[in-house]
């Protein structure tokens, strides 16, 4: 089976590149450019720390908030909660009305989808990971609605789709499994409860005496 797309690394060149052409020198934008150049080298620990350098300059930089999500999901001991949380600070923003706005949204809803299933897949027999698989799905599809022609996006959403069809039947199986059991068991017992009172064989009655005339 073919594994999860993603597409981090491209999407952290681009805001790389772009942050690298802008004129203002100011300690977020500078903190944010240091924490791409060392996810650029897969520092992803010392990227973090300087996203959250700029994030203490300003908690709604947008570049910042998305890469800090991205160096998350990377790390070794990936933090998916702590991902979807910057993802979804990210996508609390209002969006611009560019089109390399409504791209940026669809990447960090397609982001948050990765994280969220990797989440469901890390304890598959978590009651939870049904809801984050759903949760994953919608946000492929919220992907989609900004970048129809995502390849990717339109694997992982059917991805998820076939994942959750597959954990519904064998649900279903359960139930049918467990309601077999239950049934077999009341057969028993009734079967049980019929031994024991099974009507004794009557004794023959002596017959009346005739009565006199």
């Amino acid at each position: 089976m073919k594994i999860l797309q993603h597409r981090y690394s491209k999407v952290v060149l681009v805001a790389l590149c772009l942050s690298c052409v802008l004129s203002s020198c100011d300690k977020k934008r500078q903190y944010t450019r240091s924490g791409n150049s060392d996810y650029k080298d897969k520092a992803f620990a010392k990227a973090n720390e300087n996203y959250e350098k700029a994030l203490k300059e300003d908690s709604t930089f947008s570049p910042a908030l998305f890469n800090r999500g991205n160096s998350f999901y990377m790390a070794s001991d990936s933090n998916y909660s702590a991902a979807i949380d910057s993802y979804s600070k990210f996508l609390s923003k209002p969006m611009g009305k560019t089109k390399k706005d409504s791209l940026q949204y669809a990447d960090a809803f397609y982001n948050r989808g990765n994280s969220l299933f990797s989440l469901s897949q890390a304890n598959p027999q978590d009651s939870a990971s049904n809801k984050y698989l759903k949760q994953a799905a919608l946000d492929y599809q919220n992907s989609l609605l900004l970048n129809p022609q995502d390849s990717n996006a339109k694997y992982n959403l059917a991805l998820c789709l076939w994942l959750m069809k597959n954990d519904n039947q064998q649900q279903n199986n359960q139930n049918q499994q467990q309601n077999q059991q239950m049934l077999e068991a009341i057969k028993v017992n009734e079967k049980k409860i019929l031994e024991k009172t099974k009507k004794k064989p009557q004794e023959t009655q002596k017959p009346q005496n005739e009565k006199d005339w």
